[in-house]
Formats: structure tokens, C-alpha cells, sequence
């Protein structure tokens, strides 16, 4: 019963170590990272991946760099020099730590066994361009643009060219276009999903498995479950999209959904639109209490 017991014990630890999540270890520089999965090790840079497998790695060895980095060698034969790569890291102990887990993955080799070239089992591959993040550009140059307004109102109330307390004023109150703007987001995102979902959703029958969680089977037998509902019956219509772009919903209904989310982005863009116009306005409103004060 012993030996059963420790041979259970060694199959659980097994499992266990098997299913280890994958280890990062962040570069020094943005795009830079390093990833230990079960049997490769995994080299990222802002260009290309390179992706090693661990039985081509021969051994690792620190590097003379404070402790934040460690020198990867490949296996080669004997008559070639082998070839290797420099992993940089935050930290020393991150680094040591995940110089430590890949050493513990290598394979023990005998001194006098042959060796493969290692760079011929190494894949490398280009990195994929990101998106462009359109809502993260459009507040750089927003903000930006306010920046510079403030900038020049300032530059002319020095130089005395107009009354710019009034002017930098208005620009305060037209800064407020900066966070409505996340609600001309919301509501035109609300609009679109809720649209495709009147148009291209399917509706099934969902069984209820907790408050506010719902379970159904879409059309290719696949199990989804919709939670954050407030409907609280043992059974309920969902409105889904079959290519999941959009979020389900409980009931086939979108008519009020589609109205309340117009109305909202349109309200907010109109807000939006008249407060930038009084910051743009700031410096001709500045200039006529000018001349109507000299009068």
C-alpha cells in the first residue's frame, strides 16, 4: 500500500509540475521578453520571436552584468563553435530565478555524446505589427492639442497682445471635451453592438445556473454562459452573435437599447462639439472684452 500510495503521490507532483504556467522574464528595454513553456524557450524583441528548443540548448552561464543577464549556449558539434544569445533582464533575481528554472529543463548529457547543431532546430519568425490603437492616438493628440492651445495663451498674455485670463478660461471649459469624449466612445460602441445583434444574432433558450448567470449551446454545440444579468427565471431567451464580436443578451428585444444608445452618443457629441468650440473660441472672446473694455 506504501509503494501505491508514493507511486499516486509522484503521478500527482507530475501532473502538477506538467502543467506549470509559462515563465516571463521582462527585458530591459520595452518589446524585450523571454518565455520558458514546457519544452522551448522563447525570445522576443520588437523585430522577431525566435523560438529554441530546449533539447538544443547546451548549457547556460551568467553574464558580467550585475546579475541581470545569462548567456544561452547551443549545442554544436566539436569541431564548430557554438553559437549563443544574451537574455537581459529587470532584475537579478528575476533573472537568476529563470536562469535556474531553465537550467533544471535541459537534458543531462554525457560529456563524450555527439552533438547536433543547435541553430538548425532554432525557428524565427518576423513579429506581427500591432493595431493601431486609434482611441489612444486620437487622446495623445487631443491633448496635445490643448497643451499647445494653453501654451500660446499664455505665451500672449505675456506678451500682451490680449486679455487671455478670459481666453485661458474658456480653454479650462472646453478641457472638459477631453473625458466627454469617452462617452461619444461608449454610446457609438453601444450603437454598433446592439445593431449587429438586431441584425445578425441568433436566439436560443438559455437554462439558469446561479443569479445572474445563464448557460445555452449555440448553433455549432458549443457551451457559452452569459453572466451579469438581472433576470432571475429558470429559463430566458438570449440574443447572441454567432461570431462572438458582441456580447449576448437576455431577451430578443434591441428596439430600446438602440434608441437610449443614439440618443446618448449623440448627446455627448454635441457636448463635446460645443465645448471644444468655446476652447477655440477662448482667444476672440479674450480679444472682444479687450476692445469693448477700451470703449
Amino acid at each position: 500500500m506504501t509503494s501505491d500510495g508514493m507511486a499516486n503521490t509522484s503521478s500527482d507532483e507530475s501532473a502538477v509540475s506538467a502543467a506549470t504556467s509559462a515563465m516571463i522574464l521582462p527585458g530591459r528595454r520595452r518589446g524585450f521578453e523571454a518565455r520558458l513553456d514546457q519544452d522551448t524557450l522563447i525570445l522576443e524583441t520588437p523585430a522577431s520571436g525566435r523560438r529554441i528548443p530546449i533539447t538544443a540548448i547546451e548549457r547556460t552561464e551568467a553574464s558580467k552584468s550585475g546579475g541581470r543577464s545569462f548567456v544561452v549556449v547551443l549545442t554544436a558539434p566539436r569541431t564548430a563553435r557554438p553559437a549563443s544569445w544574451t537574455v537581459h533582464g529587470r532584475s537579478a533575481a528575476s533573472v537568476r530565478a529563470f536562469a535556474d528554472a531553465l537550467q533544471r529543463k535541459l537534458p543531462v548529457r554525457d560529456a563524450t555524446e555527439p552533438r547536433d547543431d543547435g541553430t538548425l532546430l532554432v525557428t524565427e519568425t518576423p513579429a506581427a505589427k500591432p493595431p493601431v490603437d486609434r482611441r489612444r492616438v486620437a487622446s495623445r493628440i487631443s491633448v496635445s492639442f490643448y497643451l499647445l492651445a494653453a501654451a500660446a495663451m499664455l505665451t500672449a498674455g505675456i506678451l500682451g497682445t490680449y486679455e487671455w485670463y478670459s481666453a485661458l478660461l474658456c480653454w479650462l471649459l472646453g478641457s472638459l471635451a477631453i473625458p466627454l469624449r469617452h462617452g461619444v466612445y461608449a454610446g457609438w460602441e453601444m450603437t454598433r453592438e446592439t445593431w449587429r445583434l438586431r441584425n445578425r444574432g441568433v436566439l436560443v433558450e438559455g437554462r439558469r445556473l446561479y443569479a445572474g448567470a445563464y448557460e445555452f449551446t449555440d448553433l455549432e454545440g458549443r457551451t457559452r454562459k452569459l453572466t451579469g444579468t438581472s433576470t432571475y427565471a429558470e429559463r430566458a431567451e438570449i440574443l447572441y452573435d454567432p461570431e462572438g464580436r458582441v456580447e449576448a443578451q437576455i431577451g430578443r428585444s434591441t428596439t430600446g437599447t438602440l434608441i437610449f444608445a443614439v440618443l446618448v452618443f449623440l448627446l455627448c457629441l454635441a457636448m463635446t462639439t460645443a465645448l471644444v468650440a468655446v476652447a477655440l473660441a477662448g482667444p476672440l472672446v479674450a480679444s472682444e472684452l479687450t476692445s469693448f473694455s477700451l470703449f
